[in-house]
C-alpha cells in the first residue's frame, strides 16, 4: 500500500498536499476509492480513501487517526557533510532507513564542502520514512559549526566520537562502538569529514566526556561509517 506524508493528519475528509497527490493521480495511477497508508512524521498514522481525484489533485476521507504518543529514543549522528553531495544524501536515506532519531550536520576544520541544503536534505528523509513506513521522521538540524553543535548538548546523553588516528595524547584509547553502544539505549555519535576530525576537537569532545570508539579494524568512509553505527545501534553482538 502506498504511503503519503501529511503533516496536517486528521480525522474525516482530507486534501493531500500537492506533491502527494500528483504522485498518486500521475505516477501510481490510482483512482477514486483507492486506499492509502497517512503519516505524518510525527507519530501520527492513519488509513485513508481517496475521493476528489483531479488531475493535480486529490482527497481522502479518514475514519481514525492513531497515534504513538512517545518519540522513541536512539541515536543521534553529529556528522560532517562529504564533498559529495550525493553520497551524504545516501548516508541520510539510509540512516533514516535503519531508525537513527536525528541528525546534525556540522562543520569541522577539515570539512571541504560547507552548503547547508536543509530543503533538499529534508525531501531525503521524507522519501526515505515513506519508504520504511516508520511513524516518526528524524529530526534534521541546520548545519552548523561543530564547536556550536557540541555547546548544545545534555550531560544526559552520553557522547562518543569516532576518529582513526591510532594515538593520541589528548585522549583515552578508542574502544569498539559496538560493545560500548550495548550500554547505552540514547547516544551522541560524532562522525568526522573525509580527512577525519583534528586531533584538537577530539580532544573538545573528550573533555565534554566523550569516549572515542571505532568502528572495527578497516577506514570507513563518512557515510559508510554513519550507516554502520547506526545499524549497530541497540543490536546485541
Amino acid at each position: 500500500m502506498h504511503t503519503c506524508l501529511c503533516p496536517d493528519l486528521h480525522q474525516g475528509r482530507m486534501s493531500l498536499p500537492e506533491d502527494e497527490a500528483l504522485h498518486v493521480v500521475r505516477v501510481l495511477r490510482m483512482g477514486e476509492g483507492d486506499r492509502v497508508q497517512l503519516i505524518d512524521g510525527h507519530g501520527s498514522h492513519a488509513l485513508g480513501t481517496l475521493v476528489d481525484v483531479g488531475k493535480r489533485k486529490a482527497s481522502v476521507t479518514i475514519e481514525e487517526v492513531h497515534h504513538e504518543e512517545t518519540r522513541p529514543q536512539g541515536l543521534t549522528l553529529l556528522v560532517a557533510p562529504t564533498k559529495a553531495t550525493d553520497r551524504f544524501e545516501w548516508l541520510l536515506e539510509k540512516a533514516t532507513e535503519l531508525g537513527v532519531e536525528a541528525i546534525v550536520p556540522v562543520w569541522t576544520q577539515r570539512s571541504e564542502r560547507r552548503v547547508d541544503k536543509h530543503e533538499r536534505w529534508t525531501k531525503v528523509l521524507v522519501a526515505a520514512t515513506k519508504q520504511c513506513q516508520r511513524l516518526w521522521m528524524p529530526t534534521l538540524a541546520e548545519a552548523e559549526p561543530l564547536q556550536d553543535a557540541l555547546a548544545r548538548l545534555t550531560e544526559e546523553v552520553p557522547l562518543a566520537v569516532a576518529h582513526c588516528m591510532e594515538e593520541l595524547s589528548n585522549a583515552p584509547d578508542r574502544t569498539s562502538w559496538v560493545d560500548w553502544q550495548r550500554s547505552h539505549n540514547q547516544a551522541v555519535l560524532a562522525i568526522g569529514p573525509e580527512g577525519d576530525f583534528t586531533p584538537e576537537e577530539v580532544g573538545a569532545m573528550v573533555d565534554l566526556g566523550a569516549q572515542p570508539v571505532h568502528l572495527g579494524s578497516l577506514r570507513l568512509r563518512t557515510e559508510t561509517a554513519g550507516m554502520a553505527a547506526v545499524a549497530q545501534f541497540g543490536r546485541e553482538g
